[in-house]
This record gives C-alpha cells, structure tokens and sequence, in this order.
C-alpha cells in the first residue's frame, strides 16, 4: 500500500476531512492534500510522529500496515 493511500485510510476510518488532520496535527492542509495524492512521498519522522499521534496509533503501527504490503508484493510469490 503507498504511504498515499494508507494516509488516506486512516484518516477516511475516522471520517475526519483533510482539515480535521490539519487542525489535529497542526500540518498545513495543502501539505496534507500532497501527501495524499502521491506528490509528496518523504515524510519526515516528526511529521510522522504528528499524524500517528492523532490517529491514537504508534509510529511502528503505521508503518507495518501502510509499508509491510508493499514489502510482500515487492518480494513476490513464494515458491513452492
């Protein structure tokens, strides 16, 4: 899953709007929006740190489901 979509999910689970993050996270709302549609894709541990807290999750939680996916489609099928 790409950080865009995953982002994306999260927020969407919750039913909060862009501005919700925004005023959750103190994030601009255009750098939100960047991230979402894929044009950011570096986002920084701070940044990170920001969004996990307001979704109540932890950095390591984020990561596993947005990153781990896409890690087992990279590595492909297994064989056998």
């Amino acid at each position: 899953m790409s950080l865009a979509s995953c982002l994306k999910e999260f927020r969407e689970e919750r039913n909060w709007t862009q501005g919700e993050l925004h005023r959750r996270t103190g994030l601009e709302r255009s750098y939100l929006s960047r991230l979402e549609s894929g044009k950011v894709q570096d986002l920084s541990l701070k940044n990170a740190m920001l969004i996990c807290q307001a979704f109540g999750i932890t950095v390591e939680q984020f990561a596993e489901r947005c990153f781990k996916q896409q890690d087992d489609a990279d590595a492909g099928p297994s064989p056998g």
